[in-house]
């Protein structure tokens, strides 16, 4: 692989993967909008930027994390060259392992700080909340039996980047906890899943060679498209029997102008190899989860019924 070395601040922004992030904003915003619209007033209005910074700082140290751990345990080659994701700096010599790995500890250190205001206001709720989420991110590199390693990840991607974050916003704004914030939290776990299985449907090939057993692995290719469909479509259908209950607001329609990108997304999967091909339809799903959120959440406000 023979990728320009970047220096400085431009080094760590590559490594945190910055196309990614959209997954810690998308839940946040949503949440937020529900919050808005559900007729209460509103608590601790700095809190949706106190959870965005902690969110990115979680997803930033897990990935610096994982950076320095695949080196270790040989997922990435010795030198990086059977990388088939985006570069990763350790691998490439561009970095020690304890240098990324210190990052990523600092990241999670401003997220335990900013943890610190959002536990003030949301008390022990938030706390454990807070500390699954640390936890979490550790424990996807590191371990025993890392969850990166195992059919677990998206699971775990869906409760975090999904039913954790909008839940914990529409809590630490509102005080209370909803039917509807469930199931959004639900409803945005869902593409962020689908993003890593993506990831792994990329790199089961290496993976399976290094000893993962990966949701990917474990279900094949064909299986893999097809779940990444249901994962990429379920949103849509949870909506519709959302507003069907009176649980979801009618504006929240506004999200299926999304449509169209979701299937062109899943047709691209259909018809490409795991290969590097597959890098720029995860920077797709991941701004189409980002689109879908911001279209839906405006909905919601402009037509909260």
């Amino acid at each position: 692989m023979n990728a320009p070395r970047p220096t400085g601040l431009t080094l760590w922004w590559q490594a945190i993967r910055p196309k990614t992030l959209g997954m810690s904003m998308s839940p946040v915003l949503v949440g937020t909008a529900l919050a808005w619209t559900g007729g209460d007033n509103l608590l601790h209005m700095e809190a949706p930027l106190v959870i965005l910074i902690c969110a990115i700082a979680i997803q930033a140290g897990t990935n610096l994390f994982n950076d320095a751990q695949d080196f270790l345990n040989g997922t990435d080659g010795a030198d990086g060259s059977e990388r088939l994701g985006p570069p990763r700096i350790t691998a490439l010599g561009w970095a020690l392992p304890h240098q990324v790995s210190a990052a990523g500890l600092t990241a999670f250190l401003i997220a335990l700080l900013g943890g610190l205001h959002l536990i003030s206001i949301g008390g022990w709720p938030i706390f454990f909340l807070g500390l699954g989420s640390l936890w979490a991110g550790y424990l996807y590199s590191h371990g025993p039996y890392p969850i990166s390693r195992s059919p677990f990840g998206e699971m775990v991607v869906i409760a975090f980047f999904g039913i954790a974050a909008v839940v914990g916003t529409y809590y630490l704004l509102t005080d209370t906890l909803s039917a509807a914030a469930w199931l959004w939290g639900v409803i945005m776990g869902l593409p962020a899943g689908a993003v890593l299985l993506l990831n792994n449907v990329r790199d089961m090939d290496g993976d399976r060679q290094a000893g993962r057993r990966t949701l990917a692995i474990l279900v094949g290719l064909k299986s893999s498209r097809s779940l990444y469909a249901v994962m990429v479509l379920s949103p849509y259908l949870i909506v519709a029997l959302g507003i069907t209950l009176d649980t979801v607001a009618l504006g929240a329609l506004v999200g299926a102008l999304t449509l169209p990108l979701a299937f062109r997304n899943i047709q691209t999967f259909r018809t490409t190899a795991p290969s590097p091909a597959l890098n720029s339809l995860l920077g797709s799903t991941v701004r189409f989860q980002g689109w879908f959120a911001l279209a839906s959440a405006l909905g919601m406000i402009a037509i909260p019924l």
